[in-house]
């Protein structure tokens, strides 16, 4: 074979072991695009619309209690130990509390109520009374469909916890209820 036959032979087998390796560097990697994608829904949002009412309470020689369900209108109270309210048409305000979830429309949501009792503060040298045992009416799902906002009212109630001979006048105390999405 002459020279130039030999070395035109030898050429294409190293160009042939350069495109094969290039096709195979080629082949050991290789990349994609994906999209990143977010939807903002509307926050939840707590609004009180009515306070906790446990209206004109007669004390009794013994503790005693009078518990308030969670329910809209006026509830029907519950009364131990003595514990009563005067003549139906003295009874004051009664009413459980009445709060209004909202935010993303057909989103389910939690409610949390307080842990511990509230103290509701007296006149001067009296013993202070607590609220506790606490009850929701609901905890569900907010009105309308995703993409909507949506809204539902609950309502609070408790157990107001009355000392023996509790000396008259108004008592006041706040609790936090706490709303967040599931």
């Amino acid at each position: 074979m002459n020279k130039f036959k030999k070395m035109s032979c030898r050429l294409l087998i190293a160009f042939g072991f350069v495109a094969g390796a290039t096709g195979a560097m080629a082949q050991s990697s290789a990349s994609a695009t994906a999209t990143a994608t977010a939807n903002v829904i509307r926050p939840i949002t707590l609004t009180k619309n009515v306070d906790l009412a446990f209206g004109n309470v007669v004390p009794a020689a013994g503790a005693g209690t009078m518990v308030l369900p969670a329910t809209s209108g006026t509830p029907t109270a519950t009364f131990t130990s003595g514990v009563t309210q005067p003549g139906t048409t003295q009874h004051g305000t009664v009413t459980a509390a009445k709060f209004t979830a909202g935010g993303e429309g057909a989103f389910t949501y939690s409610i949390t109520l307080p842990a511990s009792a509230a103290t509701l503060i007296g006149p001067a040298l009296s013993v202070d009374m607590t609220v506790d045992t606490w009850t929701v009416s609901t905890a569900g799902t907010l009105s309308g469909t995703a993409g909507t906002a949506g809204t539902e009212i609950f309502y609070v109630g408790g157990t107001l916890n009355v000392g023996a001979a509790q000396a008259p006048g108004g008592y006041t105390g706040t609790f936090s209820v706490t709303v967040a999405y599931n």
